[in-house]
């Protein structure tokens, strides 16, 4: 694996871009057939009586109403490659009124080790210079329309690219009921791009030009000479007046107040513009976080008032030289972040140390410091949110773990998928902390279609559940047990497959909201039926998970839930990363004690399969 391979296209291959226009559009399955199934994943976690009544809901709906809301869906996929169209983006994510960090934006540390980057406070500003000298490689492929598409089985499916669009010069923008995304990057076929980068620490924001007059990116050592010079700034004058704290209010007041900064002066709306445009956000934190535990937690929490939250991508950098890459959900998905996470840690691996000499000669990048005009109510609202935040505290636990005892390659020795496998482990991880079934959220990859995203995968399947109920039953034997388990991976992998195919749930149900919605009718009373929200539907999945797929990255968001998980991995040849994250006030749920659990149940079940796989063989 190498980076010129992954991420660069060849002199006859289409522009990136291009190539999106021939992917096939997103299908919308037949009502009967996503109520169906809905009926079927809800069997584990309903009573005898709350499914007849799930029942009696489910066909009076498809009976019903739904026949309409279907109709208007119909219309819209004859019209539009994508019948889903923003609404994910508008009703998924924007209506949230609640903070976006730390509650909803994503985050993962950058695990520079393991390609031999010290992660120092000496080497700090170098490891920052090339930090930000690939990403503008990264940037400049994306706006050359020459990076590659991702694909997976031998090259023969491949990705959408949109995505790559929302992660350069992107914001989430507030509003007072509803939040929008502003995109303010351009390809070159599409006009010129914002090239400045946002540097900010202690408060205080610049802004430096990252292009050459001929249009060809900085170096490395052109790039650090500027860091030093900030660095100088920011350790030796004070405080600034710490204008971001402002974007870590509840999305409804930060929208007044951003309203209310542009209305104090016409240079604040130029100076907002700056902000929000530049092609990257990079945030000096003065933290010096002693492993990726603690930045992973630090990823939510941290100097959040020298960080614009409302940005689609980051980069923090800590004092002692580790970092983390940080993004917001609504521009992309975390399938995006791997993507340039793996880019990064194969440039710092691949790309020769830079010669640190040619800084002494490198000409001098102008740097502009952003100055925000503040009334007095503005200077009482940072203040305001600053303290909220701090009495808050970190009220969101974020652990990383690595499970090294195996990896994929013992769960293929098994014939078991990967993915599924941990899926498997991780629900009995769950059940048997808290003695009971959790619906289960899993990413299901959409990205093959037209603007595709994600589908949900209501990873608790049939044989999954009889697998759980299995394993608390004391009459059921260690080979009966095991042979539960691959019918449960085996059955995962099945229903993974079919909602990548477009046989999911959740999205079809999902636009049949929004076409309510839309149509200012009364939301059916099927969204209402109490196995709707038992099950996970409507984001109340007690499980919110994601593989990150088979490198070290990994990353997190999260929970859905007060009472509930957050789980992300990723697999590797030997081992399995973990993120997991929980909700510091929750007397129910730990982080740490899932951990804890999650691998010793790892371990029990390689004991079984290697003993079933020794029975078989007799």
């Amino acid at each position: 694996m190498d980076r010129t391979s992954l991420y660069f296209q060849g002199k006859d291959d289409k522009n990136t871009f291009d190539f999106d226009e021939t992917l096939p559009p997103l299908p919308l399955p037949e009502l009967k057939d996503t109520m169906e199934r809905y009926y079927a994943c809800i069997q584990p976690f309903g009573t005898k009586e709350e499914l007849a009544q799930a029942r009696r809901a489910i066909d009076e709906f498809q009976n019903g109403v739904g026949i309409k809301l279907h109709e208007q869906l119909k219309k819209r996929e004859a019209s539009m490659k994508n019948w889903l169209g923003t609404w994910w983006e508008d009703y998924g994510y924007h209506l949230i009124r609640m903070p976006l960090l730390p509650y909803q934006l994503m985050s993962m540390p950058a695990q520079l080790e393991m390609v031999g980057v010290p992660e120092t406070p000496e080497y700090m500003l170098k490891s920052l210079a090339r930090h930000i000298h690939h990403t503008l490689e990264f940037w400049d492929l994306t706006r050359t329309s020459s990076i590659k598409p991702l694909s997976s089985n031998g090259g023969k499916i491949k990705y959408s690219s949109a995505l790559y669009k929302h992660f350069f010069s992107t914001c989430r923008v507030p509003g007072v009921e509803q939040d929008h995304i502003e995109k303010h990057f351009l390809t070159k076929d599409e006009g010129k791009t914002p090239s400045h980068i946002l540097i900010s620490g202690k408060g205080r924001q610049f802004i430096l030009n990252c292009v050459h007059e001929d249009d060809t990116i900085l170096t490395a050592p052109e790039i650090l000479v500027a860091l030093q010079r900030l660095r100088s700034i920011l350790d030796y004058e004070p405080e600034g007046d710490c204008v971001p704290m402002l974007s870590h209010d509840d999305r409804t007041t930060w929208a007044n107040n951003r309203n209310r900064l542009m209305e104090v002066s016409e240079a604040n709306k130029e100076t907002l513009l700056l902000v929000e445009s530049a092609s990257m956000e990079i945030c000096w934190y003065d933290q010096s976080p002693k492993d990726y535990e603690e930045s992973s937690q630090l990823g939510l929490f941290g100097d959040l008032h020298s960080r614009w939250g409302d940005r689609s991508s980051s980069i923090i950098a800590f004092r002692n030289g580790r970092f983390n890459w940080t993004g917001e959900h609504s521009c992309y998905d975390g399938t995006v972040s791997i993507s340039f996470a793996t880019f990064m840690q194969l440039s710092f691996m691949e790309v020769p140390e830079p010669d640190w000499s040619e800084a002494e000669h490198s000409s001098v990048v102008e740097i502009k410091e952003l100055n925000f005009q503040l009334d007095d109510l503005l200077k009482s609202e940072i203040k305001r949110v600053r303290q909220e935040v701090e009495d808050r505290g970190i009220d969101v636990t974020v652990t990383f773990t690595v499970f090294d005892d195996y990896g994929k390659e013992f769960m293929k020795k098994h014939r078991l998928h990967p993915d599924s496998f941990v899926q498997v482990v991780m629900q009995w991880t769950y059940y048997q902390l808290h003695q009971e079934i959790a619906p289960t959220y899993e990413t299901a990859l959409m990205r093959q279609y037209y603007n595709g995203r994600t589908e949900t995968l209501r990873s608790c399947t049939g044989a999954v559940a009889n697998f759980l109920r299995a394993s608390s039953n004391k009459q059921v034997g260690d080979m009966v047990l095991a042979r539960a388990f691959r019918a449960a991976v085996d059955d995962h992998k099945h229903f993974m497959n079919e909602a990548r195919k477009g046989n999911g749930i959740d999205r079809h149900l999902f636009g049949l909201w929004c076409a309510a919605y839309e149509s200012k009718m009364e939301i059916p009373a099927f969204y209402d039926d109490p196995m709707y929200t038992k099950s996970g539907g409507g984001g109340n999945f007690v499980l919110s998970t994601s593989t990150l797929g088979f490198t070290a990255n990994v990353g997190y968001v999260a929970p859905m839930l007060f009472d509930g998980y957050g789980v992300f991995y990723s697999i590797t040849s030997d081992a399995v990363y973990i993120n997991t994250t929980a909700y510091r006030d929750s007397i129910k749920t730990s982080a740490r004690k899932f951990n804890h659990m999650f691998k010793d149940s790892f371990r029990r079940i390689s004991v079984l399969l290697e003993e079933l796989a020794k029975e078989s063989k007799l």
